[in-house]
């Protein structure tokens, strides 16, 4: 078919969606479509959509443009998920008990029912144990219900921050991360970690850096920085002008949909 399989990424932001649809040729990513969908004051409030079925409403012209063979990626804000290090437990679990535990020692650690919690874990590198992140399932399911709604075939809901690790094959092997930023909030991310901080904390690139401290770090900016930027267009092998004014707006969403259905 001559639509295939679109992978797209979609970031709800404050005061639009930046979404983008790339499709896999040839084992180079091609861009098919991006949008610019700009959202009424309030319809997202400290990064969750306040009304989904408004938005779905809104959202409807937009979704009868996408092909049947579709896999989407949605951003969830880092800065409403919490992350430990659990080390593993003295007593052997298998592959399939492991999730039980670590759900149930997150919510006895935050004094919440397991139910109420949604949980994802990687392996620690530095220690042996779990890297865990955790969200309230009630923010989680209303970018499912969302997806519900539009139809969507969802394969992921992904830390915004996290999506930056997409880009790190087109990295310079001395660049440990990634940072990007709103006009509020920070964004970074290196090969085992992630996070998030407000700009009123750390109002500069160096800061942040400093902040981090997990070495050298590019700013996703298309803007020329003294080689310190990484402009996230760049890994598109095809692009179909007209590319949008702000850019760098769809960084999350080109890294979501360039990780969207990888395991």
């Amino acid at each position: 078919m001559a639509f295939r399989n679109w992978r797209i990424g979609m970031h709800i932001q404050q005061d639009h969606i930046a979404i983008v649809a790339l499709l896999l040729e040839r084992s180079r990513w091609a861009l098919r479509r991006w949008w610019s969908i700009p959202l009424m004051p309030g319809t997202v409030r400290q990064g969750i959509v306040v009304d989904v079925e408004s938005l779905a409403r809104q959202l409807q012209p937009w979704r009868r443009e996408l092909p049947l063979q579709h896999q989407a990626c949605i951003a969830f804000p880092a800065a409403r998920t919490l992350q430990k290090q659990l080390p593993r437990p003295q007593i052997s679990l298998r592959e399939s008990e492991q999730a039980t535990w670590i759900a149930s020692a997150m919510a006895q650690q935050l004094e919440m029912p397991a139910s109420s919690l949604c949980v994802d874990y990687v392996d620690a590198r530095a220690a042996d144990g779990w890297r865990v992140t955790a969200a309230q399932r009630l923010d989680i399911n209303v970018l499912g219900q969302l997806a519900s709604r539009l139809k969507l075939k969802v394969v992921g809901i992904v830390p915004d921050a996290s999506a930056l690790g997409a880009f790190f094959p087109w990295l310079p092997v001395e660049v440990q991360g990634l940072a990007w930023r709103d006009e509020a909030s920070w964004l970074w991310a290196t090969a085992d970690s992630w996070g998030c901080c407000p700009c009123s904390d750390v109002p500069s690139f160096p800061g942040l850096v400093s902040r981090v401290n997990a070495g050298e770090f590019r700013l996703c900016n298309s803007a020329s920085l003294d080689g310190q930027n990484f402009d996230a267009w760049s890994v598109i092998h095809r692009l179909q002008p007209p590319l949008p004014a702000r850019g760098d707006s769809f960084t999350v969403a080109l890294g979501l949909a360039l990780g969207a259905g990888q395991p």
